[in-house]
């Protein structure tokens, strides 16, 4: 009885460590895919409101991790692109 307890607790310690290692990958990759998100919907709500004037960005997987990662430069980044090409 008192082995299976001591196995249960090491186990859990164990999970602890390797969520502890983990923590700040995880957390990046949850802040990015929120980001990614996020600037989707800001990429459709422009789309929205400005595509009647002319002016559109696509709305695709680069656009998005561009959003995602770089946030509101990003943004001007693809504007700027968008007016050069």
């Amino acid at each position: 009885m008192a082995g299976s307890v001591i196995g249960v607790l090491f186990g859990l310690f164990l999970l602890f460590l390797v969520g502890q290692a983990f923590w700040k990958q995880i957390r990046f990759l949850l802040t990015v895919g929120l980001r990614m998100v996020l600037g989707g919907l800001f990429l459709l709500l422009v789309n929205y409101c400005a595509g009647p004037m002319g002016f559109t960005i696509g709305v695709n997987p680069a656009s998005i991790l561009t959003l995602g990662l770089l946030g509101f430069p990003g943004f001007l980044l693809l504007a700027a692109l968008k007016f050069l090409v």
